[in-house]
């Protein structure tokens, strides 16, 4: 299995993992001269022998534990810059998959987490001490040594069967899970779809079946983890009782090994066997990580292009697209489109429900890269407003703001779209806390807010998704009468879903069969 690690860690590893086991195997070789003395020669141990087992258990102690605090210290470094890595691959281009995102970040991630912190340093150790220990038994008890490296074999040959289909388990529940997670946040931003075309029971089948079949993956990979266990336990115990047997025939039938042979043999079976078992354990859980891993790195080696599509360069035109196409993967938006859009004026977007307006604003905006073609914009000097707009912690006055613009600035345009009498009802006015995304306003007053941030800078290109919804009749008249004024010096460009804005338009276009054409029903 390969560790994913540098050779520095693994040489460093190797190093403190050999002096410890030594400092192990020198302990069990003073214990058992003590021993000797105390029951064959009925002498009193030598002070002598009992400080340096004392001593070198102390040692082996203190390795071991220094052992696991630099591991984990280099593991929990090397995890913080795997999760760095993947934080970066993280933008505006991931809305598609901000479910499997934040999934890698905050269960692959944790659950790749022991692969680094135990797997690798155990895994490392666990291989010096069984090599340590048999080269020792073979100075020792050349029969227990042959024991061992007879029965040795069979728990990693077993491990590496089931290791294998451990992992393919394991993959497909991260993925189940993804899709559960995807499917079930999806599902929470659709409620009120759900419940208006009465699709509940629809809903509910299909979370029952991602469901089922994450549980299914789950069982799996406890049955394999049972089996395992039961298997080290059997090779485990078979392997002490064939060495304790043949130690015992030695010492009473044959007499052909010594007291300090037959109980340091007998101290170093346990440590070797047990070893065994850990190893087959680790092994394992090592499979279970790196299915997750794969999950991680699927996210990490994306190729995303990161230079500017859009060209500033328009001189006649607000927007002007040639040759564009766009869409997801095989799904196709728009194909081969020819478009200009004035410097001034409003431009309303209309169109079925999921035929892509959104995702050509997003294009317009740099979020989303066209398949093909070139997209040409006057300035980058772009407004945009938004239901999916997040409000951090921050006051009123700072979101209108931006750290940039004065309180009689933030006034003014909050008196334009009529909501300074809503706010000097507030104790604090326009110093109000926004706090854990909670705004004590309407949810109009919450759209003309968001207007408010962008339009306080008067933008030369003005994108907007609809931006009279939830207003009602009287602000809604108050809002287009101040678009009917602004459109004379930015260009508007507006998904439009109600009659009232697109009176006000100055070009109307329609998306229809992956093409933008002039006018249309709204």
């Amino acid at each position: 299995m390969k560790l994913n690690i540098p050779k520095k860690y693994i040489l460093l590893y190797t190093l403190m993992s050999m002096m410890g086991v030594a400092a192990f195997v020198l302990f069990g070789h003073n214990l058992s001269l003590v021993l000797e003395e105390i029951v064959i020669e009925k002498k009193t141990p030598a002070v002598k022998g009992m400080t340096l087992a004392g001593l070198f258990f102390i040692i082996y102690a203190m390795l071991l534990m220094i052992y696991r605090v630099t591991s984990a210290k280099i593991a929990n470094s090397r995890i913080e810059a795997l999760t760095t890595e993947l934080i970066e691959k993280i933008g505006d281009g991931t809305k598609k998959q901000s479910e499997a995102m934040l999934n890698a970040v905050f269960v692959h991630m944790e659950k790749y987490r022991p692969f680094e912190k135990v797997f690798i340093p155990t895994v490392i150790q666990t291989a010096v001490k069984l090599a340590v220990i048999i080269i020792a038994s073979f100075f020792v008890h050349k029969n227990a040594a042959f024991i061992m490296l007879f029965t040795a074999p069979f728990v990693p040959l077993y491990y590496i069967l089931v290791g294998l289909r451990t992992k393919d388990e394991s993959e497909a529940q991260a993925t189940q899970f993804d899709e559960l997670g995807t499917l079930f946040l999806n599902l929470i931003r659709g409620k009120d779809t759900v419940r208006y075309t009465q699709s509940q029971q629809t809903v509910i089948d299909r979370l029952r079946s991602f469901n089922s079949g994450y549980v299914k993956e789950t069982m799996n990979i406890l049955k394999y983890a049972f089996q395992s266990t039961l298997m080290l336990e059997f090779i485990t115990i078979l392997g002490i009782g064939l060495i304790a047997l043949e130690v015992g025939l030695q010492i009473i039938i044959f007499d052909g090994i010594t007291f300090y042979a037959a109980f340091f043999t007998l101290l170093l079976a346990p440590e070797f066997y047990n070893a065994l078992k850990v190893l087959g354990i680790e092994f394992h859980n090592g499979k279970l990580a790196q299915g997750h891993l794969d999950r991680i790195e699927v996210l990490i080696d994306q190729e995303e292009p990161t230079e500017e599509y859009r060209i500033f360069n328009a001189q006649t035109s607000a927007v002007r697209l040639e040759g564009v196409s766009m869409g997801y993967g095989e799904l196709s938006l728009l194909e081969n489109v020819n478009l200009s859009l004035p410097k001034t004026g409003l431009t309303a977007i209309t169109g079925p429900s999921g035929i892509g307006k959104s995702t050509f604003m997003r294009m317009l905006l740099g979020l989303h890269r066209p398949t093909e073609g070139a997209l040409y914009l006057h300035t980058d000097d772009i407004g945009y407003i938004s239901d999916e707009v997040y409000f951090s912690d921050t006051s009123i006055y700072d979101y209108v703001s931006d750290g940039r613009y004065s309180e009689e600035d933030v006034v003014s345009i909050l008196n334009r779209l009529d909501l300074m009498g809503s706010l000097n009802n507030l104790e604090q006015g326009i110093h109000t806390e926004i706090v854990n995304h909670n705004i004590p306003l309407s949810g109009g007053e919450v759209v003309r807010l968001k207007m408010a941030r962008a339009l306080i800078r008067k933008p030369e290109i003005i994108i907007m998704d609809e931006p009279t919804e939830f207003l009602d009749a009287t602000t809604e008249e108050m809002v287009l009468s101040y678009l009917d004024e602004i459109k004379h010096e930015s260009a508007i460009i507006a998904v439009v879903h109600r009659r009232k804005l697109l009176n006000i338009a100055d070009i109307h276009y329609t998306f229809a069969d992956r093409n933008i054409v002039r006018g249309g029903a709204l």
